[in-house]
């Protein structure tokens, strides 16, 4: 395959993944917003959109390994197609995380016994939904700086999701069980969601610098030459 032509198909491959990207996020913010009692998506249309993702996912898959075979690049463009094969999974188990959120929506707002929404469920997912872009933007530009910044907010929405965790369960003694299992299901994708978003700066670092990156360790940006 020539050379201008992969550069081509690379190129393409980086704008679909982009698009499902935003796809992906799209449907975060509206499954999130149906656990806040905001929004107007149905889950007819939550479930839409997760088969429309499943579908990219799919085709993106298909062509980064027919790259791979064919051309059997090396250094950073090997580099940037591996990446893109773990962004791609990544994002569409993003899309089912989302999925889950609107069905313990609905079954909440199905309770007739709901405990009061715990501030930490807005906190978290304000920052769940900024991790996602921010580690999505940090691939657009190449960005290690980005990704580790993106990688440092794990932490406050792992405490986030214990403080609301504590709180359903003070709930559950009051008699709110089923009510509070569905919020702990919500912060529990909520946090899961932070998690794909920081495994997605890990592979951009990788991606950027060609090293790997596990558990937190190595991510401070490399010095700039002076």
């Amino acid at each position: 395959m020539p050379h201008k032509h992969f550069d081509e198909r690379l190129a393409d491959l980086e704008r679909r993944l982009l698009a499902m990207s935003h796809k992906v996020e799209s449907i975060v913010r509206d499954s999130v917003a149906m656990a806040m009692g905001k929004g107007d998506s149905t889950i007819d249309e939550i479930y839409a959109a997760d088969d429309a993702i499943d579908e990219e996912e799919v085709g993106i898959e298909e062509s980064v390994i027919e790259l791979l075979a064919l051309h059997q690049p090396m250094a950073s463009d090997l580099r940037l197609l591996v990446t893109m094969l773990k962004v791609n999974t990544d994002l569409e188990r993003i899309g089912d995380h989302a999925v889950n959120i609107a069905e313990a929506a609905i079954r909440l707002s199905e309770s007739t016994d709901r405990p009061p929404r715990p501030p930490e469920l807005d906190e978290m997912s304000r920052i769940a939904r900024q991790m996602l872009r921010g580690s999505l933007d940090a691939m657009v530009h190449r960005s290690d700086e980005e990704a580790a910044a993106v990688m440092a907010e794990d932490d406050r929405v792992d405490g986030l999701h214990e403080s609301v965790f504590r709180v359903m369960l003070t709930h559950m003694l009051e008699g709110s069980l089923t009510a509070c299992l569905q919020v702990i299901l919500i912060s529990r994708n909520i946090e899961r969601i932070a998690d794909l978003a920081t495994n997605i700066s890990e592979d951009v670092i990788f991606m950027v610098r060609g090293e790997t990156v596990r558990h937190g360790a190595g991510v401070e940006p490399e010095p700039e030459a002076g």
